[in-house]
């Protein structure tokens, strides 16, 4: 109802403001949960970093894990190379450091046949730039 003296629609346009800031705070504790309900995170899947590796690093850690697997007699050591994810040259490259892995393995144990497949990886990886190639060059 309006007032006698005329001063109601002044005071109802006087408060508009406030009462459209009252509106979204209230919109906007809602959407975060500030009603006293539980507050659940986002359901956005996080970004993943970009992948910073280079070639030689993913070589080196294919041939490491698959030489390693066989010298431990990983049930999974058996598959074929492409089965694996190796190109051409690193499976060179891995049968190579797993024939000198076992030839370490007999003369001074396991432990020293998975220092020599470290060591060896990453030297064969890095000389060859990644064996990323099919074949031989």
């Amino acid at each position: 109802m309006a007032s006698p003296s005329g001063t109601g629609h002044r005071a109802a346009t006087r408060y508009r403001p406030l009462r459209i800031v009252v509106c979204v705070l209230i919109v906007g504790m809602a959407g975060a949960g500030c009603g006293g309900g539980k507050h659940t995170a986002s359901h956005a899947t996080p970004v993943p970093a970009p992948t910073t590796t280079t070639p030689e690093e993913d070589c080196r850690r294919l041939v490491d894990y698959w030489a390693r697997a066989m010298i431990q007699g990983n049930r999974w050591s058996g598959l074929d190379w492409e089965q694996k994810g190796f190109s051409i040259d690193q499976h060179e490259v891995h049968d190579r450091v797993v024939a000198a892995a076992r030839a370490e393995q007999r003369a001074n144990g396991t432990a020293a046949a998975l220092k020599l497949i470290d060591r060896q990886s990453r030297q064969e990886c890095t000389a060859r730039h990644g064996a990323m190639g099919g074949g031989r060059h």
